[in-house]
């Protein structure tokens, strides 16, 4: 483990030489890749809801989610894990899947606004209220590579790379990538509490997006999106 801190303290230092790209909701919820929180954060004005499933082979569990864009790059929202059965079992703390009904507030905000250069760097809290537990996180998003389109005025560049620390149900380093075939495909891999995930993020229309993925590398796991302004 300290070996795996070390590596993680490297890679987010090194992270201070860059940009990000446009945000997505999360299967929690948040905005960033399959689970893992990006520095991404919703516009001033913008909004987002969806649903998912991480257990689309017996559909059996849902969560239902919104999203806010409140001022200067500050997101707040709200998510409804719903499954089908109540049995009182445990938290899936990469993906918040358990056996039992939960609601989850979370709230992000940048902390590298009106920064030229260096990475974007943003601080998040999930589980606001402690329904199970509490999460704090610190995440970095570096983006490289060429141009590949525009979204909403932001530049999409080819290669996004997200480093950061979080404490609660995601625990110490996470790691994700996201590659950008132009504006409307994208390819994400993520390292979360010892866990591989993988995945595709589709945007067949300008306001809808579609997930869909790999969690652990064994579930199936679907997100559906719709983003508009207020």
């Amino acid at each position: 483990m300290k070996i795996y801190r070390a590596v993680a303290a490297i890679v987010v230092i090194s992270l201070i030489a860059c940009g990000a790209a446009v945000a997505e909701p999360t299967l929690n919820g948040y905005t960033g890749l399959l689970t893992v929180p990006t520095a991404d954060t919703l516009a001033a004005g913008t909004f987002n809801v969806g649903v998912n499933s991480g257990e689309l082979e017996d559909w059996d569990d849902f969560s239902y989610y919104a999203n806010f864009g409140l001022g200067e790059e500050t997101e707040a929202g709200l998510l409804l894990f719903r499954p089908d059965n109540d049995g009182g079992g445990q938290v899936n703390t990469s993906s918040v899947r358990g056996s039992g009904d939960q609601t989850f507030l979370h709230l992000k905000r940048s902390i590298s606004a009106g920064l030229d250069d260096g990475p974007d760097i943003a601080a998040g809290v999930f589980d606001l209220a402690d329904e199970v537990e509490t999460t704090v996180y610190v995440v970095a998003t570096w983006e490289q590579g060429r141009n590949v389109g525009t979204v909403d005025g932001r530049e999409v560049n080819f290669l996004d790379v997200h480093a950061g620390f979080a404490g609660g149900m995601i625990q110490d380093f996470f790691a994700g990538v996201n590659l950008a075939f132009g504006t409307r495909v994208q390819v994400m891999g993520e390292f979360i509490n010892d866990d591989v995930n993988v995945g595709a993020r589709f945007s067949p229309l300008d306001n809808i997006t579609v997930d869909a993925g790999l969690l652990d590398m064994d579930d199936l796991a679907v997100n559906v999106s719709y983003a508009s302004t207020y």
